[in-house]
């Protein structure tokens, strides 16, 4: 039987020693320890839920809530967080850049982006900036804590409602910048337009579909125009297919 190996004076002398030292891999092994979570998110509503379930859990504490992203860089690191969870779109500074000047900061610290964005060039970039793992806002609770405890254990973890080939590390390039900035400036109803005009409905089509009328629909095509910098409707749907919000 093989041991630890420990010499002793006589009468114990050349005695083994047997032990399991445990590693952490399951709540109930990380629960002797409290983790400190920060929170990013503008939205107060959403940010007080999280707050509560995650208060809930034994070993897990929320510290602080910031609601932009340049608040978090300038005051999050003095609160030695074990991990961070971060929204892209806040105002004064987003999410990625905020990754991006907390890591630079502090390398070692585990954020795990939560956002209602899954195009390929938002991942993917959130990846590059450091992101350890990456949650959709429509997650399971269930999902939720596994994310943030298999982060915390060192892993990466991302949603199961993301592909595969999404997150493959061989496929992941670098956007464009401007891209990828332009695409986090869209609000979910907005996004959600962009999708359904790339793949041909009409605004009346898409205003039935939303329960909104022809005229909102109208309104936010031309506020898409503007924000992706698109002359017609055909550079907005090329944007989408460019972006992988349709397949």
């Amino acid at each position: 039987m093989d041991g630890m190996y420990v010499h002793t004076p006589e009468p114990f002398a050349k005695t083994r020693i047997f032990c399991e030292i445990p590693f952490p891999s399951t709540p109930d092994d990380m629960a002797e320890k409290v983790y400190k979570l920060v929170l990013v998110d503008d939205h107060t509503l959403l940010a007080d839920g999280l707050r509560t379930l995650l208060d809930g859990e034994p070993d897990l504490e929320v510290v602080a809530h910031f609601d932009n992203g340049l608040a978090a860089v300038e005051r999050g690191p003095d609160l030695a967080p074990d991990l961070v969870l971060m929204d892209l779109d806040m105002p004064i500074m987003n999410g990625l850049e905020a990754t991006r000047l907390l890591k630079e900061k502090r390398p070692d610290l585990p954020i795990i982006i939560l956002s209602m964005h899954a195009e390929k060039a938002i991942v993917q970039k959130a990846m590059q900036e450091g992101a350890r793992g990456y949650l959709l806002k429509n997650s399971s609770q269930d999902e939720l804590l596994h994310g943030i405890r298999a982060v915390l254990r060192g892993n990466r973890f991302y949603s199961s409602l993301l592909t595969e080939s999404l997150l493959d590390p061989e496929r992941v390039r670098v956007q464009p910048e401007t891209s990828v900035k332009l695409l986090a400036t869209l609000s979910e109803r907005e996004l959600e337009v962009l999708r359904l005009l790339a793949e041909g409905l009409s605004s009346k089509e898409i205003g039935e579909q939303l329960f909104l009328s022809p005229q909102t629909i109208d309104s936010h095509r031309k506020t898409l125009l503007r924000k992706l910098d698109a002359k017609n409707v055909a550079g907005l749907v090329r944007i989408a297919f460019r972006e992988g919000l349709i397949d």
